[in-house]
């Protein structure tokens, strides 16, 4: 029950705090937007590289023509959607038309877009979101059948939103998806040094080991992240949060 004097905001805020499940986030998500004016809610999930699940993106929609969804998500029309890809290098929201106006299209997104344009006839805003080792996303908001104007701090709010649902939404996955590897502390330094690209005679040299010893923790990893290569190695640990991106 929505309390005196609390924004839907704030609601959104304590409400998102106790959601147990994935449809409960979704559904108070879709209720949070449609507060806004907002008639139509995408989110698309994209797991960073080296992750277990890498390149399962998931796309949910509200609000949007089901038939498009069905097309988009069937013939995976998020990796030509030049909306999306503009997001990325984003850090505030930004209308869909002034998007298309900034960006240089080629054919396959041209083609893309007189396709979608057959089944979206609204403007809308594009936010990109952040999570933990580069598990990042991505939100549409349609206008819909109301095109006005929405304010700076209105946006912005959306925006705060959007991040707030994607993070929890990435701790529930933690819940649900297979056990994490895990390493131990010298195990995890020695692949955030291989993922700097020091050899094992550097590494040996910087822990105050032996290479003996460098080659039998660095055999350990390999086995953990299923392979035998320093590059994937390297790669499945930033995707998996074992090691960061300043490496």
């Amino acid at each position: 029950m929505t309390l005196p004097n609390r924004t839907a905001l704030e609601d959104y805020v304590a409400a998102v705090e106790s959601a147990e499940a994935p449809s409960e986030l979704w559904s108070l998500t879709i209720a949070y937007f449609a507060s806004q004016r907002i008639d139509m809610v995408s989110y698309h999930h994209l797991p960073p590289v080296g992750a277990d699940d890498q390149g399962q993106v998931l796309v949910v929609a509200e609000g949007f023509p089901p038939e498009w969804v069905g097309i988009y998500t069937q013939r995976r029309l998020y990796q030509v959607d030049p909306i999306p890809a503009f997001a990325k290098t984003a850090t505030r929201p930004a209308r869909w038309s002034e998007i298309l106006a900034e960006m240089q299209l080629g054919p396959e997104e041209r083609e893309y877009l007189a396709e979608a344009r057959a089944y979206i006839h609204c403007d809308g805003l594009a936010v990109q979101v952040f999570g933990p080792a580069g598990r990042n996303g991505y939100f549409g908001l349609g206008f819909g059948a109301d095109p006005t104007e929405h304010p700076p701090e209105q946006v912005r709010e959306m925006q705060w939103v959007c991040q707030l649902g994607h993070l929890r939404y990435c701790e529930m996955l933690n819940e649900i998806r297979p056990n994490v590897v895990e390493l131990s502390r010298r195990e995890n330094e020695v692949l955030e040094w291989v993922a700097r690209g020091k050899s094992n005679m550097d590494i040996a040299t910087i822990l105050g080991v032996s290479v003996h010893t460098v080659d039998a923790y660095l055999r350990r990893v390999f086995l953990k992240l299923g392979t035998s290569d320093r590059v994937t190695a390297a790669i499945r640990g930033l995707g998996s949060g074992l090691i960061h991106g300043e490496v």
